[in-house]
């Protein structure tokens, strides 16, 4: 532990009553206590107490977390975010290669081919110096950067994609506990914008959002440009009327992905989005800063793939209570995972309703 703040902060949140317990999705999707918050809270503290070994079940714990900020979002300590010491300990697990096997799966697949899903390509298109950062995951869909494709010229916008497959933001050797490959990677990134002389991006995914607005910085790297994620870029679209559209007659649920919402602090603009398009908004019961993770890719932000799928499960069948017309998302991994209920990207819709002149 780096100063006698910081053991404080760890100490509060280790004897707290634990009530944010009830907002965490690992916990519910499993109930099981010990990896709680404060759970993990005391684990910690025990371990830099030395009361006990940092070893393969201290760090199976670490790794059993979402990472999705639900504990921060109710936390009764301003400045207080667990995940920044969980994060300590996964960057130890991978400095003692003790990592969880789905963990250590991705990490090999993200070695070969410097990203999480095993594929080599490159998207380029467009001139302008605003860009579309076009993610892997979005990447791999494919239906996301068409539908931003359609949008872009139906608004007469000069924009410049990039992306793909073959530049990551580094998020899955951040949540494996790689701080050395990960600032390899945000460098790359800061190399790739500037190269391209963008003085703003567009980003599709919430969490390459969260790497390059907040977590380069931690690592020393710096991008001197304008970040936006794409809820915000379309709904301003919408709002200056750049993008004649018709107005939909059905019911939609929007589910929240948890980066977007906790770190991003973005929920409204969606919903704005949604009610340009004439939908009638059908909100789960978890929903906003209270939502619910996706579960995301297993070996990712979790590292137990079983717990992983646990809360996906669990994240499915609360949407699905809202008997809605169309399930939609704001994050590629989120519709992904969730596709049991169909789930779309706001791209996709807004692209969708779009009239052709």
């Amino acid at each position: 532990m780096e100063d006698k703040e910081k053991l404080e902060q760890i100490t509060n949140c280790a004897m707290c009553a634990n009530m944010c317990k009830h907002s965490c999705p690992t916990y519910l999707a499993t109930g099981k206590e010990t990896i709680t918050p404060q759970k993990k809270a005391r684990l910690i503290l025990y371990e830099e107490k030395a009361f006990i070994k940092d070893e393969q079940g201290f760090f199976d714990v670490m790794f059993q977390c979402a990472m999705c900020g639900a504990c921060k979002a109710h936390c009764i300590y301003d400045d207080f975010d667990l995940r920044r010491f969980i994060q300590r300990a996964r960057s130890k697990a991978f400095q003692k290669d003790i990592l969880p096997n789905d963990t250590a799966k991705r990490m090999e697949t993200f070695r070969r081919f410097g990203n999480p899903h095993g594929e080599r390509q490159l998207l380029e298109k467009g001139t302008g110096d605003v860009g579309y950062f076009v993610s892997c995951s979005a990447y791999r869909d494919q239906q996301v950067p068409q539908a931003m494709d359609r949008i872009i010229s139906a608004s007469k916008e000069q924009v410049h994609e990039f992306g793909g497959a073959d530049i990551c933001c580094g998020a899955p050797l951040y949540y494996a506990g790689d701080t050395e490959g990960f600032k390899q990677a945000a460098e790359k990134m800061k190399e790739e914008i500037e190269k391209r002389k963008l003085r703003k991006v567009i980003v599709d995914c919430p969490s390459c959002l969260k790497m390059m607005t907040e977590v380069y910085h931690d690592v020393g790297v710096d991008i001197d440009v304008e970040f936006v994620h794409t809820t915000v870029f379309l709904n301003g679209l919408l709002r200056e009327g750049k993008l004649r559209v018709n107005r939909a007659s059905a019911t939609a649920t929007y589910h929240d992905p948890c980066i977007l919402v906790n770190d991003g602090g973005i929920a409204t603009a969606p919903r704005e989005i949604l009610e340009v398009l004439g939908f009638k908004i059908r909100e789960p019961v978890y929903s906003r800063e209270d939502t619910h993770c996706c579960g995301g890719l297993s070996g990712a932000k979790i590292g137990d793939a079983e717990v992983a799928n646990k809360v996906n499960l669990m994240r499915i069948d609360e949407l699905k209570e809202t008997c809605a017309d169309v399930y939609l998302s704001a994050c590629p991994t989120c519709k992904s995972v969730l596709s049991d209920v169909d789930m779309k990207d706001i791209t996709e819709i807004v692209a969708d309703q779009i009239i052709d002149e």
